[in-house]
């Protein structure tokens, strides 16, 4: 869980892909068809905007919003699972690198922070 605030809706979602790829290897061919079978099958929001259309007796806004909130679901996970899958073996690579110079740039902070501070009070 990330930790944050998730509201009925997200954390559905969330608790479905846990669920799907709890202690397995993931492929992109699997992200790939999770992204499709997760975007293409509407989730109850998209249902209550197709039932508000259909009561405004507008079914053809209703039915290309419901399609085109699908595919944006479909494309979101998708995109973020193929980037995360290739992009993993070179961000473990580098993430000793960054994190040293990370911190020396913080330490360097800290220490000018504290040398100004006594030089303000040496004055």
């Amino acid at each position: 869980m990330s930790g944050g605030y998730q509201d009925a809706h997200e954390l559905a979602h969330a608790n479905d892909i846990r669920r799907k790829f709890a202690d397995r290897n993931v492929t992109t061919g699997q992200i790939v068809m999770f992204g499709l079978t997760e975007g293409l099958i509407p989730c109850p929001a998209s249902i209550t905007v197709l039932l508000l259309c259909l009561q405004l007796k507008q079914f053809a806004l209703g039915a290309t919003l419901v399609l085109c909130f699908s595919i944006g679901w479909a494309i979101t996970p998708v995109t973020v699972g193929a980037a995360t899958a290739m992009s993993a073996r070179h961000v473990s690579q580098r993430a000793p690198y960054f994190s040293s110079v990370l911190i020396t740039l913080v330490g360097v902070y800290v220490g000018y922070t504290g040398w100004s501070g006594l030089v303000a009070h040496a004055v």
